[in-house]
């Protein structure tokens, strides 16, 4: 089938407003919109709303990498932060066969480091944590 002249009524400034938003001819968005409404599958339509929508599968998987990635880096970061607090939370842990919350608490305040995370890595670490040790005289 061809394709041949058809007088539409359109507001101008709809018309007009048309311009600033569709991106080459008015006539071949109407078209396109037309196909839409009828259920006129095209081809190559088709292939591209797939690219599109493994487009969009490959940016969520991305998305989810790089967040992995970040986790991963932070959590290294945080094993770099405790380096210093492990040498006498160790030490502590080695002499007295467990090491204290206040212990923990107390060297993670002198290292200006957050308690609570000191203290999970420390139970990561397999380190015996108990509610409260006397410090070693």
């Amino acid at each position: 089938m061809g394709k041949g002249n058809h007088c539409i009524t359109i507001d101008d400034n709809k018309w007009e407003a048309l311009t600033h938003i569709v991106n080459g001819s008015r006539s071949a968005w109407i078209e396109r919109q037309i196909d839409i409404v009828l259920n006129i599958e095209d081809e190559e339509a088709k292939i591209i709303q797939k690219i599109e929508r493994l487009d969009n599968q490959i940016n969520v998987a991305k998305d989810k990498l790089c967040q992995i990635r970040k986790a991963k880096k932070e959590k290294l970061e945080a094993a770099n932060l405790f380096d210093e607090c492990m040498v006498s939370l160790n030490r502590l842990h080695k002499n007295l066969g467990c090491i204290g919350r206040n212990q923990i608490r107390n060297i993670a305040r002198k290292n200006d480091v957050p308690a609570l995370e000191l203290e999970e890595h420390c139970r990561e670490l397999g380190l015996n944590v108990v509610n409260f040790m006397e410090v070693p005289k």
